[in-house]
């Protein structure tokens, strides 16, 4: 089996997520390729893309909430698949040809709503599924065009729910006594690490200054390539003693030598967490996928949820945290894993069946027509004559 898996550089999660399937698919004897299908969809895309989610989560947080929630339109999500799907076709079609795949995988939800388009249109008759990484998925993530939607989180009518694409065996229990003596702490202490992806985003200062605050506790704070942050933090008298590190490789080594997670997003960090057995607590959460994120997984018992650092503070403090729900939580989650994987999913799929060129013609149209409509209603509501007559009406 070929399979063709596409991601985009949005952070570093659904790099990995591309990855853990592709790891999983390669130990079935597929054959899999990786690139990046946001750059498919164009150069001017893929900026607006990365660099302006980038800035917003670091300087503007609110306005990523805002457009988040405001964007959970189906034909909304549609009409800009279609206009992705146009703006891409010729460079993800020629990708396609290349590579020649049995099967693709998408693991960011502008590419996937690129591929259902191309579905809808008739152009693409290879089995597509995407790979869902949040709990709580945006409306963007699912499409019932696609052969499956592959899901971490609880199942739903549209998803197939399939274990986490992380590794296992990245954080054997024989590397907990090497990597805290790396880290220079005592058997006694307690290690808990901060992670904020790649990018460093959220209140991961805040976060650790609570952690410092409880005695006989030590923090990790892995500030990703946020070099002001990390330089911040290592400058805090307050965190004198902490381990403040930049983007590291060493992620599974500290999950090893750690006794919790703190996280803020619900992503790929925190799936490896469950791998690791390590209790999550989501601490201040990142607004619209955090937050929606966070919510899921504590009604499923798999994390607990703090909103500030007195919140954080007092659930350090919690014998009955330590004892009781933690490892509870961190069993629940670790149950994840006992699913099939995603490379089993999409084993099974056959190639869909080809749609008769009506069906074609009619399925590109709608979402032309929908713009188009849209466009007729501002206008006419912004002619004089029909603004007057509106206000004779009122």
């Amino acid at each position: 089996m070929r399979v063709l898996i596409l991601s985009a550089p949005v952070g570093a999660g659904h790099d990995a997520a591309a990855r853990g399937v592709a790891e999983a698919l390669r130990a079935r004897g597929a054959e899999v390729e990786i690139d990046d299908g946001l750059a498919l969809l164009g150069p001017l895309v893929h900026r607006l893309v990365v660099d302006g989610y980038h800035w917003e989560l670091e300087h503007a947080a609110w306005s990523w909430r805002l457009l988040y929630r405001g964007t959970r339109s189906h034909r909304l999500i549609k009409l800009v698949g279609w206009a992705m799907a146009v703006r891409g076709r010729r460079r993800v079609l020629g990708r396609i040809a290349q590579s020649r795949p049995d099967r693709i995988v998408s693991t960011y939800p502008l590419v996937s709503a690129a591929l259902a388009a191309l579905r809808r249109s008739g152009r693409l008759a290879i089995p597509c599924s995407t790979m869902v990484t949040d709990f709580d998925p945006h409306p963007a993530w699912i499409h019932t065009d696609l052969d499956a939607n592959l899901s971490v989180g609880s199942g739903r009518p549209a998803l197939t729910p399939v274990q986490p694409p992380v590794p296992l065996d990245a954080c054997l229990p024989s590397m907990r006594a090497p990597a805290r003596a790396q880290l220079g702490v005592a058997d006694s202490t307690r290690v808990v690490l901060i992670a904020g992806g790649v990018w460093g985003v959220g209140n991961l200062h805040g976060a650790a200054l609570a952690v410092a605050s409880v005695p006989e506790t030590h923090v990790v704070a892995v500030t990703g390539r946020n070099d002001a942050l990390r330089r911040r933090m290592a400058a805090d008298p307050a965190l004198a003693g902490s381990t403040v590190l930049g983007y590291s490789d060493a992620v599974p080594s500290l999950m090893a030598a750690s006794d919790l997670l703190i996280q803020n997003a619900g992503g790929l960090t925190c799936l490896e967490g469950f791998a690791a057995r390590l209790p999550v607590v989501m601490f201040d959460p990142l607004p619209g996928h955090g937050e929606d994120n966070s919510r899921e997984m504590a009604a499923a018992g798999l994390v607990t949820v703090t909103a500030d650092r007195e919140q954080l503070c007092a659930l350090l403090h919690d014998d009955r945290f330590w004892r009781t729900a933690a490892p509870a939580q961190a069993e629940r989650a670790f149950r994840l894993f006992d699913r099939p994987c995603a490379a089993d999913a999409l084993a099974g799929q056959a190639a869909p069946a080809a749609m008769g060129r009506l069906a074609v013609v009619r399925r590109s149209l709608r979402p032309v027509l929908a713009a188009f409509s849209a466009m007729a209603i501002v206008t006419l509501t912004r002619t004089p004559a029909l603004v007057e007559i509106h206000h004779l009406v009122r």
